[in-house]
């Protein structure tokens, strides 16, 4: 992985450095073994502190990006809008891990959440406004709507705060996020970080997305 620099361009779900050699600051999360950035802008490096601190400053609306329009088959970084209990309204932030102009919208529905017991899918149980979700485009909708689906184990949620403290939260099991203050725990259909293991006591729950 290439040495941050102050003052770097990143984008959601964008793997920073290491979470053993620097300390997450504000619009980071930690996710298996690596620091990402939350938001799409540029890095603020603190080597003052000890093990430093990495924080990213969100972009101004309408910062440059060059990502091409999603077409089926792309990999997309979405933040959940809102919810019912059939689908979830996303903003399409990045394609293939860059960033876009300005988002485009996504739709989750409930059946393509994951590949199994498709009927029994609660949606508020799978992702909240708010949440950063890797997800895999599908389908061209009506409206410029792109319908997106997160059945597969590295697809899901990927970055949420608690309902009571406003923290990140960490990964427990494929079904579950805890806060680390109160160590809540929320229902969530979560993606299994890339190269990590989900390392919490209960991770055998999860068979699979």
């Amino acid at each position: 992985m290439a040495e941050l620099v102050d003052g770097e361009r990143v984008w959601p779900g964008m793997p920073l450095a290491h979470a053993g050699d620097i300390t997450a600051g504000e619009g980071t999360y930690v996710w298996g073994a690596q620091l990402h950035a939350a938001v799409a802008g540029t890095v603020v490096l603190d080597r003052d502190s000890s093990p430093p601190t990495v924080c990213v400053r969100p972009s101004a609306p309408g910062a440059s990006a060059s990502a091409q329009p999603p077409a089926v088959g792309d990999l997309v970084t979405c933040r959940v809008a809102r919810l019912n209990p059939r689908i979830a309204s996303l903003d399409i932030l990045c394609v293939g891990g860059v960033p876009l102009r300005e988002a485009c919208t996504g739709l989750l529905r409930r059946e393509d959440v994951r590949a199994f017991e498709k009927d029994k899918v609660e949606m508020y149980s799978s992702c909240r406004p708010g949440d950063v979700v890797q997800a895999r485009v599908i389908s061209l909708g009506d409206s410029r709507a792109y319908y997106v689906t997160t059945a597969s184990d590295e697809l899901g949620v990927v970055f949420a705060q608690s309902a009571e403290e406003g923290t990140t939260m960490v990964p427990v099991s494929f079904e579950e996020m805890m806060c680390p203050v109160t160590h809540t725990r929320e229902p969530r259909k979560v993606a299994k970080p890339v190269g990590a293991a989900v390392h919490a006591e209960d991770s055998e729950k999860g068979t699979g997305a």
